[in-house]
């Protein structure tokens, strides 16, 4: 018996739940949330490996190969690709949504010159607007963030909690994307958050930190029943999650949340009262690649 698989073993014995869904189905792999694709040389933080049924893990590859291409994305250096591996992400992103490419780019160059210049972003010398553009981030982005950070809750919780996360628990989602960092240089929502308590740590693997790639604040309360997730993927988008796994404590307070902290795609992306409706509220953002 291999190292790999005398882990896995005794980590599923360890953890013999699926964490994301409930708990309803045992454990027979080991998720890495975040993908481990989203990260420069496969170095992911230590420590984020999940107990997962085959359905939780397998389900969802699509929606992290999305997370991993656009999680590198990078206005302002090319540090999003040390590795190589970008073209790589496009071209496997490519063949499983071949029609996503075509809905990424301005369909015209006035177009490409109104978005640039809403940034203000000038094109290099010999250049066009064209080919500098700001990508659209369409439904099918939307729908990747909201599984990636339904996924992503799910596992801080019960890293922190060693508890499930219950299958009837309520989860809002708000992402808002480097368009944010463009025009102000912070994400508006984090500053609201700023004074929030939580536990952000240093995430490192064999001592590299990777905190420029994956960062998240976690606040909980004391009886571990609620929470506010906030988390950022690089120079490319941001997001806060909130939770309760009280049925209905959460959904109460939909209207006002959505009011106070909806300034971009908000989302129910785990209820047992309301519906869950990952494309509620969207519409089309921009993003800025390298």
């Amino acid at each position: 018996m291999g190292v790999a698989t005398k882990h896995k073993k005794a980590f599923l014995l360890k953890h013999p739940y699926c964490a994301f869904c409930g708990g309803a189905a045992l454990a027979t792999t080991v998720e890495h949330c975040p993908p481990r694709s989203l990260f420069q040389d496969r170095q992911w933080p230590e420590g984020f490996e999940f107990p997962c049924c085959e359905a939780c893990n397998h389900g969802t590859s699509n929606e992290d190969l999305l997370i991993a291409m656009l999680g590198r994305l990078d206005p302002f250096t090319e540090l999003g690709d040390r590795d190589g591996r970008q073209n790589g992400l496009m071209h496997a992103v490519s063949k499983q949504f071949p029609d996503l490419f075509p809905k990424l780019i301005p369909s015209s160059a006035r177009e490409a010159r109104s978005r640039n210049r809403k940034l203000g972003i000038k094109p290099a010398p010999g250049r066009t607007h064209l080919e500098t553009p700001v990508l659209s981030v369409p439904a099918e982005f939307h729908v990747a963030i909201c599984t990636f950070g339904r996924k992503l809750a799910k596992a801080i919780f019960y890293r922190d909690s060693s508890t499930i996360f219950p299958s009837d628990g309520c989860l809002f989602l708000n992402w808002f994307s480097n368009e944010q960092l463009m025009l102000t240089g912070k994400y508006q929502m984090l500053e609201l958050m700023r004074e929030v308590n939580g536990v952000a740590p240093q995430l490192a693997r064999s001592g590299r930190l990777l905190n420029d790639q994956f960062s998240f604040k976690l606040s909980m309360s004391p009886q571990k029943d609620t929470l506010a997730l906030q988390v950022v993927l690089g120079k490319s988008l941001g997001f806060v999650v909130f939770g309760s796994t009280r049925p209905g404590a959460l959904e109460s307070s939909y209207e006002r949340l959505h009011h106070e902290h909806g300034k971009g795609p908000f989302a129910v992306i785990a209820s047992s009262v309301l519906q869950v409706q990952p494309d509620f509220g969207f519409s089309e953002h921009q993003i800025k690649p390298a």
